[in-house]
């Protein structure tokens, strides 16, 4: 018979007791711990192997009281509504079973408040028709066996007996109070709700350490599980069988003249791939989870259970400081190993090992917290369950994936262009098997595959049919400029983005899983669409993003420059920068293609159309899918044509004579620059006004109040303000562009206080592994600072190398105490001799190797704009050094 182990325990604080909780969830085999008084707040996290952590926190914000379950994360489950009062706080999970869902709940109520009927009620009102709450009630009633009949258990009572529910306990005290004067008694149960009592079976354990002993229920129910993630392939996949099958099954003679056609190859060929990969590749088995607690520890938890079961017969001081030395001992014991565990780990890491040993694995997801879906807001309702979730994201991206309203008419032009006839023109260049090859080759093995499955391993291991195929399907898609319907088929994440709240849809980042053959298809169109952008000079010199050899560093220079020649001049620069709203999922698709006609050759119009349309997107939630929903506006995420398209759609964008505009993706600057303020605001306006029918024309929007102004100038006042349509743009006398901090005088003060910040808190997550107690070598710690942290300053060094020294300095002092740690050097040992020892160069050596390269990068540099840094303006006012490039 299978039964659900669930476990109740006032554990007295969550956090110092994990490790005791991980052993007694191993131990015992817990599916489900209920755990009241955690001490937890809303900034804690609990990390538990295996498990989902939710918890409550008490309503005040301090750590006292709160609720929490611990599920094992293969059971599928989601979390309701908490319930946090001063009188009690709940913590409830719905689990599926096959007969049914019913709900688990984590009570905890404080002992100081009154409690009548209608408050125990209200809570349960919370819980539905089938449910089992268990934890600390302080409640007392002979009904359940408690030693006496106290207010709050009678009220309890009545509010069980209006509901009709019925309690599980074991009869036995589960409350040892340290006080002797003060008795023992039964505090921690189960309240229930139609489940059958005849069904379960529960009793008390002895191996907490807290005043209150742990009671373990088992019930005779199957908790359904998540299914494991669908994968074509496993690391005992055998490709020769692999290749051989697609070998012998492919037909490479099927018809391919008309869109029909396409799609039934597309279909053809993925359904070849994945029954070839599934026929190749063994099932794994599942290993059971074996016991690996160390006999040191199973020793002393037989020892602690001995000597409280013998204190709580006793009650004798002298069994007591035993019991509460075995418990020290126990704690002391349990830290050491985890500690050891972890060494051991540590010692066997390296950059280029597998699995756990993996040093950029351990690395990798520290800045993340655990991914938790609450119930996400849905209009006047809740989505609860991982199916209505979906959904709801569903809904909120249909709302998204849809073009901006037009403020203005359209303009009839764009029809015009719309409805010419096609212009006679060259067929694009068909694709071979060699190129194929070589674009694959390119690709990441390790990017996640869209909802067929394929990755670029499998399509690394096709044999020569394989691509022999694959190259015959592309050039029929070039041929009838249609591309397959399953390549426009995306499969979304949802990820949450920190510091918004978790209870709503917008506070999700969509990420976009395309089919693998799509974008090898795109890479294709991609090589034959770049020729004509660059002959053509289609993307405008002022566009950084997305263009190769491009990066933030140069335009942020350019702005540098700008900004400085008009301090050279002692001019005011007034300087817009735009927040452009959801640029890439509301580009008009219309407009689009008007200007895809207007600026290439028409064989890409046809091509590019059939891409654009009939879109759609399925939300993802770990094995819940929704519906299919169209795209109607956007260029396409998790594309590799999507950026180009998005450069093209706004290469128009106009430019004012006296105006530098710098652009990179969807973040756009306008400076303009005069010795009178008011000069400089009227130039800017006139630059604005321009954008703005601009915007409206091509229905994008930008958001007046998350946008800046701010004036750049060493002289006093500022410039007036300026508008974009109707809204006055907010002043601000520093900006974030592109990561840099700009103030209004360049003192890079801003920035590089904001970089030490940064730098802290990265080494604050990572003092574990370099901290003066890891077992981790000395070349690996260096080699964990040189590329997760030294990143964090490194990035922009060429341009804030013109601060003043003590700004600089402040960089230096935090490597400074960094690299001390790292090195577990004493105190009395100067910064430069563990710089030496370390052969970690200081700041501004630093700053001298990054200049040299950003020299040589601009020489060979292709965009004329970017070329123009070489050229050194010698400063004949200001004390404060330019960015020099070395000769």
């Amino acid at each position: 018979m299978i039964y659900l182990f669930i476990a109740a325990w006032n554990i007295n604080g969550i956090a110092p007791n994990t490790n005791e909780l991980e052993v007694f969830l191993k131990e015992h085999k817990i599916d489900i711990c209920l755990i009241s008084e955690t001490h937890t707040t809303v900034r804690s996290e609990i990390r538990i192997p295996g498990f989902c952590v939710y918890h409550t926190p008490h309503p005040s914000g301090g750590s006292h009281g709160g609720s929490a379950v611990v599920i094992k994360n293969n059971i599928k489950h989601y979390l309701l509504e908490p319930f946090a009062t001063e009188h009690l706080q709940g913590t409830t999970v719905r689990v599926e079973d096959p007969s049914g869902p019913f709900n688990i709940s984590a009570v905890y109520c404080p002992p100081r408040h009154n409690i009548n009927e209608d408050m125990f009620s209200e809570y349960f009102e919370t819980l539905g028709n089938t449910f089992i709450a268990g934890g600390d009630w302080n409640a007392k009633h002979n009904n359940w066996g408690s030693r006496i009949t106290l207010t709050r258990g009678r009220e309890l009572k009545k509010s069980m007996d209006a509901k009709r529910m019925s309690s599980l306990s074991t009869g036995e005290p589960t409350y040892w109070p340290t006080d002797r004067n003060k008795l023992p008694d039964l505090v921690d149960f189960f309240v229930t709700k139609n489940v059958c009592h005849k069904f379960t079976q529960i009793e008390s354990c002895l191996d907490g350490s807290s005043d209150h002993t742990p009671i373990i229920l088992r019930l005779c129910k199957t908790a359904i599980h998540y299914e494991p993630n669908d994968v074509l392939y496993n690391y005992k996949t055998d490709w020769d069988n692999f290749r051989e099958y697609v070998e012998d099954k492919i037909d490479l003679n099927l018809p391919l003249k008309s869109p029909e056609d396409v799609d039934n190859a597309c279909l053809y060929i993925t359904n070849l791939i994945q029954v070839a990969a599934w026929n190749s590749t063994p099932e794994l088995k599942r290993l059971a989870n074996s016991s690996l607690t160390p006999i040191e520890v199973r020793r002393k938890i037989a020892e602690k259970r001995r000597l409280r079961r013998i204190w709580q017969t006793s009650r004798n001081e002298q069994d007591k400081t035993l019991l509460n030395r075995a418990i020290k001992e126990l704690k002391e014991i349990l830290a050491n190993v985890k500690n050891e565990e972890t060494q051991q780990r540590l010692e066997r890491m390296a950059p280029n090992a597998n699995g756990i040993h993996s040093l950029w694995k351990a690395t990798k997801h520290l800045p993340s917290p655990q991914q938790c879906f609450p119930p996400i807001r849905s209009g006047n309702s809740w989505a609860r369950s991982d199916q209505e979730k979906t959904d709801t994201f569903a809904t909120h991206l249909a709302n998204v994936f849809k073009p901006n309203e037009s403020c203005v008419p359209e303009d009839p032009e764009i029809d015009n262009i719309l409805n010419q006839d096609l212009q006679l023109c060259l067929p694009l260049r068909p694709t071979s098997p060699r190129e194929l090859s070589r674009l694959i080759f390119t690709m990441n093995s390790n990017k996640a595959p869209g909802f067929d499955l394929i990755t670029p391993k499998i399509l690394k291991e096709l044999p020569r049919k394989g691509l022999v195929f694959l190259t015959t399907l592309i050039n029929a898609s070039l041929r009838t400029s249609y591309v397959p319907a399953l390549w426009k088929i995306s499969q979304i994440v949802m990820i949450h983005k920190p510091g918004k709240p978790a209870n709503e849809a917008s506070s999700y980042r969509p990420i976009s899983l395309t089919p693998v053959l799509s974008k090898l298809w795109e890479k294709v169109i991609l090589n034959r669409l770049k020729p004509h952008l660059l002959e053509n000079r289609t993307i405008p010199d002022h566009q950084f993003g997305f263009r190769e050899q491009h990066s933030t560093i140069e335009q942020v220079h350019r702005v540098y420059r700008t900004i400085r020649q008009c301090m050279e001049n002692k001019e005011y620069c007034s300087a817009a920068f735009l927040d452009v709203q959801q640029a890439f999922d509301r580009v008009w698709h219309k407009g689009l293609l008007c200007k895809i006609k207007q600026l290439l050759p028409h064989s890409f119009y046809l091509l590019m159309k059939s891409y654009l349309s009939d879109r759609y997107f399925q939300v993802k939630l770990r094995d819940a899918r929704s519906s299919l929903v169209a795209c109607l506006a956007g260029v396409p995420q998790g594309s590799v044509l999507g950026p180009v398209l998005y450069n093209i759609f706004t290469s128009d964008l106009p430019q004012c004579l006296d105006v530098s505009v710098a652009t990179f993706a969807d973040d756009a600057a306008f400076l303009a620059c005069s010795k009178d303020p008011i000069k400089a605001s009227s130039v800017l306006q006139e630059q604005l006004d321009q954008t703005h029918d601009w915007l409206n024309k091509w229905r994008i929007r930008a958001s007046a109040p998350k946008s800046n102004h701010i004036t750049f100038t060493l002289r006093r006042g500022d410039c007036p303000l300026v508008n974009l349509g109707p809204d006055a743009l907010p002043q601000s006398s520093c900006v974030k562009y592109l990561g840099f901090y700009l103030d209004r005088r360049l003192t890079w003060k801003d920035h590089l206080r904001t970089k030490r910040t940064e730098i802290n808190y990265r080494f604050k997550n990572l003092l574990w592994l370099l901290g003066r107690q890891s077992a981790l070598s000395l070349s690996n710690k260096l080699r964990v600072y040189c590329s997760i942290i030294k990143p964090i300053w490194t990035y922009g060094i060429q341009l804030w190398t013109s601060a003043s020294k003590s700004n600089i300095m402040c960089i230096q002092r935090a490597q400074n105490n960094i690299l001390r740690v790292i090195a577990a050097a004493p105190w009395y040992t100067r910064n430069s001799e563990i710089h030496e020892y370390l052969e970690i160069p200081i700041i501004l050596e630093e700053t001298k190797r990054y200049l040299n390269r950003y020299k040589e990068r601009l020489k060979s540099h292709p965009n004329p704009l970017s070329h123009s840094l070489l050229v050194q303006n010698h400063s004949k006012r200001l004390k404060k050094a330019d960015i020099v490039l070395p000769d």
